[in-house]
């Protein structure tokens, strides 16, 4: 199967999910949306959470990968945010919904690898200490991500994405300052 016809199989998805659930969504309803023969998607996913893991892989890679040699690292932290936003409920359905798919570490997978970006940029050396920070940063800034999403008064993405900017800022200016 080609990425094009998995990612148009990824947006249906979304889209169904957002809109009805992640425990409404079945397979065949995907098919006749998608236009696709059942062998078709079981060619290429195992199941509905197999989909879910590829769909937020492709979201994530979307926001962070495709964008890290040619945005700043602050735009991508906000890009971040705003896809959040954007993906509201298709975030919230699959994070209440279901186990199978780890959410949180799929999502904080894709922040690592920017923050391990930034430590390098920053000339910091990736030691023990810089890894546990990445960790448990990423984790962090992912877990805040989703709590906003939950929020009866959620921040709006830039005012958020700013937030961990300036934590970021924080915590490089302070760690330059030590060396």
């Amino acid at each position: 199967m080609s990425e094009d016809l998995k990612s148009r199989i990824a947006l249906v998805f979304r889209a169904e999910v957002a809109e009805t659930g992640f425990n409404h969504v079945s397979v065949v309803h995907l098919m006749k949306k998608s236009g696709i023969r059942r062998q078709t998607f079981y060619d290429n996913f195992q199941d509905k959470y197999d989909l879910l893991g590829y769909t937020i892989q492709a979201m994530m890679e979307a926001d962070v990968e495709s964008n890290i040699d040619r945005l700043d690292w602050e735009e991508i932290i906000a890009q971040v945010f705003y896809s959040a936003e954007l993906n509201r409920d298709f975030y919230k359905s699959v994070y209440s919904s279901q186990k199978e798919i780890d959410v949180i570490g799929e999502i904080s997978r894709h922040i690592t690898v920017l923050l391990r970006k930034i430590i390098k940029e920053e000339g910091m050396t990736d030691n023990r200490r810089a890894s546990n920070f990445v960790t448990f940063f990423s984790i962090g800034l992912t877990y805040t991500m989703i709590d906003n999403l939950f929020s009866h008064h959620p921040l709006d993405y830039d005012v958020i994405a700013d937030r961990v900017n300036s934590a970021l800022h924080f915590t490089l200016s302070n760690h330059t300052s030590e060396e």
